[in-house]
């Protein structure tokens, strides 16, 4: 009689695991907008779950300004997605807060990390803490410099022979290509940083200084690197840009606005998937890379930075599985999405690719990403920035750069250490 009832207790047993497996699992997804890729999202998400019955999707687009405060917010409230996607500029502050999970290479149907990255050319570097990745890129991106043809020709330059190599040679460059009205004010600039773009200044100061063998931040003492011989050098050549040589300032329109209007004769914060907006501006461009300093002593050109799609660590282990199930047929659609929304990942069947083979500028900038470096990565990016900014903005208004860097530095130390801290209590 016992054995009977354990016999039939065994069968219940099994019988409910089996009606537990048999329930779907539903996947909250969030993704930032980018117009042109939603369409393509939507069509693959409805692929998935026709292939994965057993998988639903709750896939929700979401506006970029709000993005990251929505994910933080969510994150600490313990209802963040299960999968999302984000730069990775802002990666760090949700390693740091355990958000992270690690790549599941089995729930993809991969034997390690070595069959994955192997069907790339780079862009997990912005995605590995301390051995480990973290998430798969769905796009890796550089900035080059562009020039309007026309412009250049009508200042009597050819862009090809002409294009200045080093950052000391672009101020000459720049002053040719430049108009000025009777008070000696540029009305067309020859070249100009976009100043107004906050990234701007993440990348151009890191991509200059990773050039001489430095940073803003080292990542592995999380200390600032600001008051360094190398900072100095590179802040004085942002001074001396907008003071000394009067060829542009944040006092302008943005840069890619000014591009594409034809009232910039030169811009270095487009990326590839800039080319379609020239085309349509009807400007004639051409594509270069972005001067180096005399004597780097690293062939950087412009700083990398990627998308990666992750897994949220808290949720359920059957979600993070079908998490890391979806991400990988997301992510094998990379010639569609770059076909289609210019979201560029160095993978063979990309550049294999139609679009990528028809796009002249394609073997440039795979040439120039395999050469770069993403810049740091730290928690509370934005309040980093912003005393970047701060100290910026002061040497642009007179003050030494002598006396701004020792206090831009402090400051940067204590929002590292204040932010990754608070960062880390969200999700305790």
């Amino acid at each position: 009689m016992t054995l009977r009832i354990g016999l039939v207790m065994a069968i219940v047993a099994l019988a409910w695991a089996g009606a537990a497996a048999a329930q779907p699992v539903t996947l909250r997804m969030w993704m930032h907008e980018h117009p042109p890729r939603i369409p393509i999202d939507k069509q693959i998400v409805a692929e998935f779950e026709k292939a994965n019955p057993d998988i639903k999707v709750d896939h929700q687009i979401i506006p970029v300004a709000e993005y990251p405060t929505k994910l933080l917010t969510a994150f600490a409230a313990g209802s963040g997605p299960d999968i999302f996607n984000q730069s990775s500029m802002l990666v760090a502050q949700y390693f740091n807060a355990r958000v992270l999970a690690p790549i599941d290479y089995a729930a993809m149907g991969l034997a390690d990390e070595a069959a994955l990255t192997s069907q790339f050319a780079g862009g997990f570097d912005g995605i590995r803490f301390q051995g480990r990745l973290y998430g798969i890129p769905t796009e890796v991106s550089n900035w080059a410099c562009f020039a309007n043809n026309a412009i250049w020709r009508e200042a009597g330059l050819d862009p090809d022979k002409d294009w200045p190599k080093t950052w000391e040679a672009l101020p000459a460059v720049a002053e040719k290509l430049t108009q000025r009205d009777v008070n000696g004010v540029p009305r067309r600039r020859g070249f100009d940083f976009n100043w107004p773009n906050r990234a701007t200044f993440w990348f151009m100061p890191n991509t200059l200084l990773h050039q001489l063998g430095a940073t803003m931040i080292d990542e592995e003492s999380y200390k600032a690197t600001i008051d360094t011989p190398a900072a100095r050098k590179v802040m004085h050549y942002f001074q001396d840009w907008a003071n000394k040589y009067r060829l542009g300032g944040p006092q302008y329109t943005d840069a890619r606005t000014e591009f594409l209007g034809g009232r910039l004769a030169t811009d270095c914060s487009f990326g590839i998937w800039g080319i379609p907006q020239m085309v349509a501006a009807k400007i004639d461009w051409s594509v270069h890379p972005a001067p180096r300093f005399e004597g780097a002593v690293s062939d950087n050109g412009m700083d990398i930075y990627a998308f990666y799609m992750m897994v949220n660590a808290r949720s359920s282990p059957a979600a993070q599985k079908a998490a890391w199930k979806l991400v990988r047929f997301y992510t094998d659609h990379a010639a569609q999405l770059f076909a289609g929304a210019g979201l560029f990942v160095p993978r063979k069947e990309v550049t294999d690719s139609e679009a990528y083979r028809s796009n002249p500028a394609a073997p440039f900038f795979l040439a120039e990403l395999k050469k770069a470096q993403f810049s740091p990565r730290v928690v509370g990016y934005d309040q980093v920035l912003d005393a970047i900014l701060r100290g910026r903005d002061k040497m642009l208004q007179g003050e030494s750069v002598e006396a701004v860097l020792p206090v831009m530095n402090d400051e940067v130390n204590a929002v590292l250490n204040r932010e990754r801290t608070r960062a880390a209590a969200l999700v305790k």
